[in-house]
């Protein structure tokens, strides 16, 4: 696992750090992938559990995590685990409830946006960042 992302500095401008859809799209992928692993491979559901209640409490998803992006809140300051479960429950009911157009919109938004938050990120109230190391 990598180590833990620093967040933007808190005067620069998030959308200089902003997440473009290629990183997004590989992350969701990922978990999508880590999903699709645990049904078909069950008994790897408690570790997959447990790496992703470790991650949220980062602002991550197992995907970000392994592409280097993860949340942060609107004044540059990480999403903790409670908000990190918030984002991503909604973002699931968000797209199931919607017959998978949520994952649309959200797609539609990161590629339109100056800011490249989706729909999810603007309810959420985060923007997902890539800071690359120094």
């Amino acid at each position: 696992m990598t180590s833990e992302p620093k967040p933007p500095p808190p005067d620069a401008s998030l959308e200089d750090f902003a997440t473009g859809p290629f990183r997004r799209l590989t992350a969701h992928l990922i978990d999508q992938i880590l999903i699709l692993v645990v049904v078909i491979f069950w008994p790897l559901i408690f570790v997959l559990l447990v790496w992703w209640l470790l991650v949220l409490a980062r602002g991550q998803t197992p995907g970000k995590q392994l592409v280097g992006i993860f949340a942060v809140r609107r004044d540059a300051t990480r999403f903790g685990w409670g908000r990190m479960f918030i984002r991503e429950n909604f973002r699931v009911l968000f797209w199931t409830l919607t017959l998978g157009l949520g994952s649309v919109a959200d797609s539609a938004a990161i590629l339109l946006r100056k800011d490249r938050r989706s729909v999810t990120d603007l309810v959420a109230g985060s923007t997902i960042v890539h800071v690359p190391s120094s």
